[in-house]
């Protein structure tokens, strides 16, 4: 049996994000006006966009894809539900680690 691992965010990446975020004017939820509600979730979403997923195998190395994979980091507001999604490349240099592995 294959044993699943999920990938989380970086502490030191959530607090950056956070504090981007509250530097661009999210310091409450704009539905609900809440400042004590909102949280970034631990896990990345992603999202794949422009196709469908890919079908079995990979495609051969240098094959064009018809998708794009985002991921995105996830804000929520616990006291009216809003869901807002950010893009988690603006937030990182390119070989700064953003993930990883969640101890089993």
């Amino acid at each position: 049996m294959e044993v699943q691992q999920r990938m989380r965010w970086c502490q030191s990446f959530i607090a950056e994000v956070s504090e981007a975020l509250q530097q661009l004017g999210l310091r409450a939820c704009p539905l609900c006006g809440s400042a004590s509600a909102l949280g970034i979730d631990s896990f990345p979403v992603f999202l794949l966009t422009g196709g469908p997923p890919p079908a079995g195998d990979d495609p051969a190395l240098g094959e064009d894809r018809d998708y794009d994979l985002t991921s995105a980091v996830r804000i929520e507001c616990t006291g009216c539900g809003h869901l807002m999604l950010f893009n988690a490349a603006k937030y990182r240099t390119e070989d700064e680690l953003i993930l990883v592995r969640e101890p089993s």
